[in-house]
């Protein structure tokens, strides 16, 4: 899978690879790239997805506006499938966009 072909898929993943790509972090992107690429079912892709971006969440912080607002959409959407949320990971996400429009 190429990261055009993951854009077209999972625009906001996509956006998130391009940026860690732009940023020398291949090796991450290759790794989120994987998860989806090689998973089974929807659940192990959405499962790997989010742990990978959990376990690397200070990279977020690195990403342009536009890399962060993407990878905080995937963690979104994550969480949306998954019925739950985690209230103080949203409470954060908000009060990021809420900084990022001031």
């Amino acid at each position: 899978m190429t990261d055009a072909e993951l854009e077209a898929d999972w625009p906001d993943l996509g956006i998130v690879v391009r940026e860690l790509r732009a940023t020398n972090r291949a090796e991450l992107a290759d790794h989120l790239i994987d998860k989806v690429l090689y998973a089974s079912t929807s659940g192990e892709i959405y499962n790997g997805v989010g742990a990978t971006l959990y376990e690397h969440r200070a990279v977020r912080k690195t990403l342009s506006i536009e890399g962060s607002a993407a990878w905080d959409r995937v963690i979104d959407r994550i969480e949306r499938i998954y019925g739950g949320i985690n209230l103080g990971h949203w409470l954060a996400r908000q009060w990021r966009r809420l900084r990022r429009t001031k």
